[in-house]
């Protein structure tokens, strides 16, 4: 139950992870141009895996962070619905 538990942490620091990097990649429109490297390296290598399977960018909106939550959202209630105590566990470990 513990592996179980910390994969479900896991995505949810990813799905953090991912909403920093694009709040981030706003700010270029204020020519402020800040990316953490430890952020590239494990954000990128999704997006790269993703833009070969299905093809999520119109000209200027890139919709691969949408893609990647919606799948990590899924994950994460597929794990929850095998496994309620997990659910129960992982609430009390957030509030």
């Amino acid at each position: 139950m513990t592996f179980l538990l910390t994969i479900v942490i896991l995505i949810e620091l990813l799905s953090y992870l991912i909403i920093f990097d694009v709040i981030l990649s706003w700010l270029t429109l204020l020519w402020l141009k800040f990316r953490p490297r430890f952020v590239a390296d494990i954000i990128d290598p999704l997006y790269k895996n993703i833009k070969k399977i299905i093809p999520t960018a119109i000209w200027p909106l890139d919709f691969t962070p949408i893609v990647i939550i919606i799948f990590l959202m899924f994950i994460q209630s597929a794990l929850f619905m095998m496994f309620p105590e997990l659910q129960a566990e992982f609430n009390s470990l957030t509030n």
